[in-house]
């Protein structure tokens, strides 16, 4: 059996006392998979699992499956997150129960995308979500996974934490799951446990103390940071939470009704009040985690940039007829041509995202609806997981094996349809495009986005599931 650190082991059993033992042996347990549904794509695959406490949409599994070896996990159905990471709705619900204007939402550290999207999944079609990831090659996978979610209301930055202070006064809510030593990831990283040192964890402590005090001013008057980490000392938890209180008068938050079994609640620290939750592995069925919640005092002057709508160029008829054949609602949306590239942004929220790419580095705002050639558009993968997608355009509905063989990239026996571009279809959720001609088929999913596993051993994985 690997050998904790000698120094955490110290550190667990001043916060666990007669607990740490019981605490110890959990880090050498299987770990629970849990699933967290879409709610605008629903299905019934997990209803008969148990329900996350805190997350209504989220379930724990029995075994853990061949994710990938299933088309509703490609087509965005569901998202495979700790159990403990979801108590995060709880307390986004708490703090924007009673707003009635549109919310401005920043993840800062938002690859792989799990927070992300269960944040979007608790958004109006009007509210904004900025999810920004620092280190350039985590980008494309959050991206992948928000596109795969389905909305249009997002913007995906890579950006570090200093950039933000251009956005003064912006956001009402952030969200900093700040990078840490990862001693809530022992179990099922066990690397993460040969690089842990005393010299890491006062790295990490700097390091988010760095990313919060670069944030802290976009953060609106009255607005909500939400902090969080995936590790257990106080160091990267409470005295870091402490230090933002000290260090820009931010108020501690207290999460009601959050008396849910195994997670342990904090009301105060060096006798001094301060809310946060802390997740570990023997009291819950998930992995180590920790979270807190601050408010920005209202006595500060609210400053904002006047945002100007942009006037765009007449679009053509030709290309207003294909939006519309392509996109459903397609009034409310702004229609961009950057040719042959057509980008659609909600009318609301196309202002905002026209300022954000002035001052941000964008890599993907909105819907990228395809690319218009021959006076036709030729739809995006992200099109084709749209939950804006017109839903009367043609779709060829797929078995399993049908499903497997499309996300290989590879091709399957059509029946005699019309010469078109087809929704690829799996339990009727979107699963890419191909084009249907007189004697093949065309599979435009994206070659980055295929599986490059066997098929035999994909329909094995299901069969084992």
């Amino acid at each position: 059996m690997q050998q904790l650190p000698e120094k955490f082991k110290e550190n667990v059993r001043s916060l666990l006392q007669q607990e740490a033992e019981h605490f110890f042996a959990s880090l050498f347990n299987e770990p629970a998979t849990t699933v967290r549904l879409n709610p605008l794509k629903p299905i019934d695959t997990f209803n008969q699992y148990k329900v996350v406490d805190w997350c209504d949409n989220a379930r724990y599994l029995a075994k853990r499956p061949s994710f990938i070896a299933d088309p509703l996990f490609h087509a965005g159905a569901y998202y495979v997150q700790e159990a403990s990471s979801m108590f995060i709705q709880h307390a986004f619900k708490y703090i924007t129960q009673n707003n009635n204007t549109p919310l401005k939402v920043l993840d800062l550290c938002a690859a792989p995308g799990g927070k992300t999207t269960l944040i979007q999944s608790l958004l109006n079609d009007d509210d904004l979500l900025v999810a920004n990831e620092i280190i350039k090659t985590r980008v494309p996978v959050l991206e992948e996974n928000l596109i795969k979610w389905g909305r249009a209301n997002m913007v995906i930055t890579n950006n570090d934490s200093k950039d933000f202070k251009k956005l003064k006064h912006y956001f009402d809510v952030i969200l900093v799951d700040a990078p840490c030593s990862g001693e809530g990831m022992f179990r099922k990283d066990k690397q993460a446990i040969e690089e842990w040192s005393e010299d890491n964890v006062q790295l990490c402590t700097e390091r988010q103390q760095r990313i919060i005090a670069n944030i802290s001013e976009a953060l609106k008057p009255g607005g909500y940071l939400i902090y969080s980490t995936c590790t257990f000392n106080t160091k990267e938890n409470e005295e870091n939470v402490h230090w933002m209180m000290e260090q820009f008068g931010l108020q501690s938050v207290q999460i009601p009704d959050s008396n849910f079994e195994g997670v342990t609640s904090i009301s105060q620290f060096n006798n001094l009040p301060l809310y946060a939750y802390r997740f570990y592995p023997h009291q819950v069925n998930s992995e180590g985690f920790f979270m807190a919640c601050l408010k920005k005092p209202q006595h500060e002057t609210r400053k904002q940039a006047t945002l100007k709508a942009q006037q765009q160029a007449k679009l053509t008829p030709a290309l207003v007829q294909s939006v519309n054949y392509w996109l459903h609602n397609s009034a409310a949306f702004e229609i961009i041509l950057k040719e042959p590239f057509v980008l659609a942004y909600p009318k609301q929220l196309y202002a905002h995202m026209v300022y954000l790419k002035s001052v941000l580095n964008v890599k993907l705002a909105g819907l990228y609806l395809g690319e218009f050639i021959k006076n036709k558009i030729v739809p995006s993968h992200q099109l084709a997981l749209s939950i804006h997608l017109n839903n009367s355009v043609p779709k060829l509905p797929t078995t399993l094996i049908d499903a497997l063989k499309y996300l290989r990239k590879d091709t399957f026996a059509t029946p005699n349809l019309v010469q078109d571009i087809y929704l690829i279809t799996y339990n009727n959720l979107g699963i890419g495009w191909a084009k249907i001609m007189p004697n093949r088929m065309n599979n435009y999913l994206p070659t980055n986005w295929r599986i490059l596993k066997d098929l035999n051993q994909l329909i094995n994985s299901n069969e084992n599931s």
